[in-house]
């Protein structure tokens, strides 16, 4: 007795794979609206000055890439062969350059890195960076990327939406195959497969038909007739 069938990894691929762009858009955009860093400024007549900076400011590609995310779900379903090869090359170069920004930012942040608006006309002090944004930046970044690579290496085992729909009468279907078998099982049988089956034909001499005995034989009594 055979098992279950196994099930075909394409769709648990996919839906890995749209999960993890969810999962990275969310953490690129909470990373564009949290502070990143915190410049202390000393400015002539001022005195000493403090400036934050969000990292949409910081790295204004964060929200491009979060939407880069949400817009690569839509290519998974929509694509298929080299198309899908080309959305996850797309996704794991943006995923590369996220998690190469955040780890600059964070190991070595400066005040050349501020942008222009956030600069003062003054003696910089030092530039405090908030750890966990850059880091929730890193972490969309690596998600980006992983899934780039899966999509890259397996996109072409993932199913794609609407693909039953594509060819209407594409469904393969199994009558042929069965007919063929039951030819086989015919002529192990010793049977004529090519015969057309023989219809019942009404019983002649050798017993009752239906509508009396046969002729040459009165009827008894159980069939009517006088005993």
């Amino acid at each position: 007795m055979s098992g279950p069938a196994p099930r075909r990894p394409g769709p648990r691929l996919l839906g890995l794979a749209v999960v993890g762009l969810v999962l990275a858009a969310v953490a690129l955009w909470g990373a564009s609206r949290g502070t990143w860093l915190t410049a202390t400024w000393d400015v002539p007549l001022r005195g000493r000055v403090v400036t934050t900076v969000v990292g949409a400011d910081a790295e204004p590609v964060l929200v491009p890439w979060a939407l880069l995310a949400l817009a690569a779900i839509g290519g998974l379903f929509a694509t298929s062969g080299w198309g899908r090869r080309a959305v996850g090359v797309v996704v794991g170069v943006a995923g590369l350059w996220a998690l190469l920004r955040a780890v600059s930012g964070l190991a070595a942040p400066a005040p050349s890195q501020l942008p222009a608006p956030a600069r003062q006309a003054g003696r910089a002090l030092g530039v405090q960076v908030t750890v966990a944004w850059p880091l929730l930046a890193a972490l969309g970044g690596v998600l980006l990327l992983g899934v780039g690579v899966l999509v890259a290496a397996r996109g072409s085992v993932m199913p794609r939406l609407g693909a039953r729909y594509d060819a209407p009468g594409g469904r393969p279907s199994t009558r042929p195959a069965d007919d063929e078998r039951s030819l086989w099982e015919a002529l192990d049988a010793g049977e004529d497969p090519t015969a057309s089956p023989a219809r019942d034909e009404p019983r002649g001499a050798g017993g009752p038909g239906p509508y009396g005995p046969p002729p040459g034989r009165a009827p008894d009594r159980a069939e009517g007739g006088r005993g």
